[in-house]
């Protein structure tokens, strides 16, 4: 990859606001895309399908929520194909390198829960590694461009998105790093795997917070804004169709609801992000 792209000196505003895509980096996020619709519609559509042939053995609230997780990932890199133009990269690139890096760590931390020899298990390593070295080179080939439309958010929004962002990294690194401890508090039974593996989720939402907290254009913040309300509403509805089979979850517990507000309260967030990335769109046109 890296020896066959040359990376480009700074370009001013104009230049960079009509700025394609590099194609490999294309056809990195439209082969991701492929896999991500694949897999992530196969654990959340057909969980008992996707059970007996994944590379470790899944039970089926993990199963929903790795397909909500998958098909969450969707959102970013397509919003990237459809606008092929790089301004979204300063959001999706880390966010994907922080997901796959973590993902990538903990998979290979963890080789017990892999079947050795096993092509999906080559294949689950592989795929991760391509996807961690490319977003991480695609952070460095963009990071000495100057994005233009940058502002600060109105209002309480960049404190919000700061407390989100502190929020989601505190739960994050305690799942990586203390998995029992964090992963009691689960709205089901996690496993030490599951825990830190759940983690990338949380530290790539709080990386991208974090980001959005500073400077934002609105189509990052739109962006952002529909990741979350695509997570909350997938892994809500995963939880629902799980339990109503399964009667697993006691409700009678206060942390149950809790976690379950913490999910929708992401999601409700996500719904102002996208009304306040309309409102900035009308404010510029406006201007």
């Amino acid at each position: 990859m890296t020896g066959t792209t040359t990376r480009p000196s700074p370009l001013g505003r104009s230049q960079l606001r009509s700025l394609a895509l590099p194609p490999m980096l294309l056809t990195m996020v439209m082969a991701s895309i492929v896999l991500l619709i694949l897999v992530g519609g196969t654990l959340f559509c057909f969980p008992e399908f996707a059970q007996s042939r994944w590379v470790w053995p899944l039970k089926p609230f993990n199963t929903r929520f790795l397909g909500a997780i998958y098909l969450t990932a969707l959102v970013g890199l397509v919003s990237l194909v459809i606008s092929r133009r790089v301004a979204l990269t300063r959001l999706i690139m880390p966010m994907m390198a922080v997901f796959t890096t973590i993902v990538l760590m903990v998979s290979c931390l963890q080789l017990q829960q892999f079947e050795p020899g096993r092509r999906a298990t080559d294949i689950w390593f592989w795929l991760y590694l391509v996807d961690c070295v490319g977003a991480g080179y695609y952070c460095g080939y963009f990071s000495a461009y100057h994005f233009p439309r940058l502002r600060r958010l109105p209002g309480l929004w960049p404190i919000g998105l700061g407390v989100q962002s502190g929020i989601l990294g505190v739960y994050g690194w305690s799942l990586l790093f203390s998995p029992v401890a964090a992963g009691s508090a689960w709205l089901w039974p996690l496993d030490v795997f599951h825990a830190q593996l759940y983690s990338a989720i949380f530290l790539a939402g709080s990386l991208g917070s974090a980001l959005l907290s500073r400077r934002a254009t609105t189509a990052e913040t739109k962006t952002l804004g529909a990741i979350q309300v695509t997570f909350s509403s997938l892994v809500l509805l995963g939880i629902w169709l799980v339990d109503r089979v399964a009667q697993r979850i006691d409700w009678g517990l206060w942390v149950s609801w809790a976690w379950v507000g913490a999910i929708a309260l992401l999601g409700l967030i996500g719904l102002g992000l996208i009304s306040q990335s309309s409102l900035g769109a009308k404010t510029a046109t406006d201007t």
